[in-house]
């Protein structure tokens, strides 16, 4: 799947793994190719743990560009997408499932204003 199908047809998809551990891990795929991992924790001290950009190659590999963000861990994030079901994806040929959380418009916190989806847009045609 090509990593713009991945992010749909506005700016892009958040997709949330399903609940395993104290984590609360998304990705989100953006229009351009790239890619946003980022882990929660959940609970009553709920916080953003860390991040990781990568870029999404047509195979389904994730390359994230070294080093890492402070307090990345390298062992949380998905290598590589093996499996696509309707709006169901799953990573490393392993169980756990990533769901479509939310269609985006636009994502300002990680740089995609709605300005920018225009500019995209154009540029794209």
């Amino acid at each position: 799947m090509q990593p713009q199908q991945l992010a749909g047809p506005k700016c892009g998809r958040r997709y949330e793994k399903e609940y395993l551990n104290k984590f609360r891990d998304c990705i989100t795929f953006y229009c351009d190719g790239r890619a946003r991992f980022e882990r929660f924790c959940y609970g009553e001290g709920a916080c953003f743990v860390f991040g990781a950009w990568a870029a999404v190659d047509p195979s389904g590999a994730l390359t994230y560009p070294l080093p890492l963000e402070p307090g990345a861990d390298p062992e949380a994030l998905p290598r590589r997408l093996t499996r696509v079901e309707g709006t169901t994806l799953y990573f490393d040929e392993k169980r756990p499932k990533w769901q479509l959380e939310k269609e985006l418009d636009a994502d300002p916190k990680n740089g995609y204003s709605k300005l920018k989806m225009a500019l995209l847009r154009v540029r794209g045609k």
